[in-house]
This record gives C-alpha cells, sequence and structure tokens, in this order.
C-alpha cells in the first residue's frame, strides 16, 4: 500500500465517521416509552368497557379481581412491544386500550386468557397523530384469582 493510498483511506474513514457521527447526534427514532404497571383492587372504579367482560352496574372492581395499568407514548411510524403481566396468583381475563384512541394493540397470542401474561404490540394511530408527534394511551389488564 502507498502513502497516498493510506491518507485517502485514513480521509475517507475520517470523513465516514463525521457523517455517522453527525446523524446519531441529529437525533433519530424516538424509543417508545412504556411506563411502569400500577395494580388496582377491589373497589377502584373501572374506567374502559372491557371486551367480554360485563362490568358491574357499580363500574367498581369486585373482589377476586385486579386490573394492571400501564401508560404508553409512541412516536407515530414506529412499532413498540411490551409484556403485560398479572399479579401473581391471578391470570388474565381480557385486555383493553383507553384514552382517545391514539395508540393501537395487538396480542402476539390470541389464546391469552387463562394465562398470566401476554406479549403485546403497540403502534401510534397514523389518523390522529401527526407526522413528528407522539401518541399517548393507556393499555389495561383485566385479571382474575387462579
Amino acid at each position: 500500500m502507498t502513502l497516498s493510498s493510506r491518507i485517502r483511506r485514513t480521509a475517507s474513514l475520517a470523513a465516514l465517521s463525521a457523517v455517522v457521527g453527525s446523524a446519531a447526534l441529529a437525533g433519530g427514532a424516538q424509543a417508545a416509552t412504556i411506563g411502569q404497571p400500577t395494580v388496582h383492587g377491589p373497589g377502584e372504579r373501572i374506567p374502559i368497557n372491557f371486551a367480554g367482560y360485563k362490568e358491574p352496574a357499580n363500574k367498581r372492581l369486585p373482589k377476586n379481581f385486579r386490573m394492571v395499568k400501564v401508560r404508553v407514548e409512541v412516536a407515530r411510524g414506529e412499532k413498540a412491544s411490551t409484556t403485560l403481566t398479572a399479579p401473581k396468583g391471578f391470570r388474565i381475563v381480557t385486555i383493553g386500550l383507553g384514552d382517545g384512541h391514539q395508540i393501537g394493540a395487538v396480542v402476539n397470542d390470541r389464546d391469552y386468557p387463562g394465562k398470566r401474561s401476554v406479549s403485546v404490540n403497540l403502534w401510534a394511530n397514523s389518523n390522529l397523530v401527526e407526522k413528528g408527534e407522539t401518541g399517548t394511551g393507556t393499555v389495561y389488564l383485566l385479571a382474575r384469582r387462579a
């Protein structure tokens, strides 16, 4: 290898590093924010209508049931995934979405009722969330004592 080819190679590597470094500093895709799950017990108000579950008339969580609530923020065009887990000794009845339909979700395993955890894919609703914006929402899991 001659001296001039060695200098050209070094210069091209330096230029490539500068381009890659500036792209990284400019900010890439925003990562989804998935909050800590909170568990709600008997007597708590049920905020949504869960599919496949008939809520009591007083809209309060009965004994032997728990509700897990997770706040989610997903940028438009981004795909995220999380695992929802029922408390120990409880099994999943159903899941639900709340807060204005800015996020969408689908479960990977359609036979999740009766299991303790389920993997959920999340995305921002492109009809309601503008380009460059972030969709926010809440994912709920309803569980019953096993």
